[in-house]
């Protein structure tokens, strides 16, 4: 009798033991891959935020040069190559007279290309963490939206819907005085904003 009983034990004992072998590696399989993710989502979150906080400080960094009073000669070459070679069909000598406003549209291209890279960051951005860094984004893009107008009033006077004094405040850092440069400050506090949650994202 005690031999039947331990004869028919045995392959049920095995059975268990089998399937608990199989439920442990199941186990220790899922977490591991659980871990995986977490370290993929941990290194993919870090890039992007560090790729957006990196493209927003250059964005900043673009219209402090738009916004730079100073225009060296070798600018002002510059700029005359830059409008000679994209606008081939105008005077040579009006492209010369109106280096300025090349200076000023050769300048812009780093603001375009700041914002491409911006872009290129924000859709992985709203991916990770939703629409908020989307409506973060708004108020520096206002302050973007008011250099262009006011940029095109300064050199476009028929345009005009602003002040003289208001454009020149707008076009020229330290405008208004180096300590009441209005729209230094809401461009910087705008910036602050966003790289703020950005860093609070990777904390």
């Amino acid at each position: 009798m005690e031999t039947f009983i331990n004869s028919s034990c045995c392959p049920f004992i095995k059975d268990v033991f089998t399937v608990l072998i199989s439920a442990g590696v199941l186990l220790v399989a899922w977490k591991g891959l659980e871990t995986w993710k977490a370290q993929i989502k941990g290194v993919k979150t870090y890039e992007i935020a560090y790729n957006l906080n990196y493209a927003i400080l250059k964005l900043r960094n673009a219209i402090r040069h738009v916004r730079n009073p100073a225009i060296w000669p070798s600018e002002s070459y510059k700029a005359v190559q830059y409008a000679k070679a994209k606008y081939p069909d105008k005077n040579p000598e009006e492209i010369e007279k109106d280096s300025g406003s090349y200076v000023y549209e050769m300048r812009w291209e780093e603001i375009k290309n700041a914002s491409t890279e911006v872009d290129s960051h924000l859709l992985g951005a709203e991916v990770l963490w939703g629409k908020e860094i989307l409506e973060l984004m708004k108020p520096l893009n206002k302050k973007i939206t008011e250099l262009n107008i006011a940029l095109q009033q300064k050199f476009n006077p028929d345009l005009r819907t602003k002040s003289s004094t208001e454009i020149f405040n707008i076009v020229y850092e330290g405008g208004e005085s180096s300590e009441k440069d209005t729209f230094s400050k809401e461009v910087n506090s705008a910036v602050q904003q966003i790289t703020d949650y950005i860093k609070s994202k990777l904390s």
